[in-house]
């Protein structure tokens, strides 16, 4: 009887352990963007690029996405490695994050930051 015990006690405890979810789907946690979602994504950054070059910013156009995640926290925070191309038609390295609340005017917080370049801040 106390083996059966042991061995139905040990058979919930390997499914539990199995039944967790991974850090990466955790409620939260930032998620690598594929397929649709990263489409989402690239639109709502040509966007703020184009915000950007339309006003008294710097003026980019997206090359290449290199990697691109999203996190829920009070909105949603995207975050990009891509290559940007500037005013010179140079291609740079870039890191963006655009902190999307919705329910704000201009709600969309941006920060770019290029490789040998000073860091870019604006609303869009």
């Amino acid at each position: 009887m106390l083996n059966l015990k042991f061995s139905l006690l040990t058979i919930c405890a390997i499914y539990a352990f199995f039944s967790l979810p991974n850090e990466t789907s955790a409620v939260g946690a930032p998620q690598n963007l594929s397929g649709n979602d990263l489409k989402i994504a690239i639109t709502i950054l040509e966007k703020a690029l184009s915000k950007s070059s339309a006003g008294d910013g710097p003026s980019y156009k997206l090359a290449k996405v290199n990697s691109a995640s999203k996190q829920v926290v009070a909105g949603t925070l995207y975050k990009y490695n891509v290559d940007l191309i500037n005013n010179d038609n140079n291609v740079r390295k870039c890191n963006v994050e655009i902190w999307a609340r919705q329910w704000l005017l201009n709600g969309n917080q941006v920060t770019i930051a290029c490789s040998g370049e000073q860091v870019i801040r604006y609303s869009a």
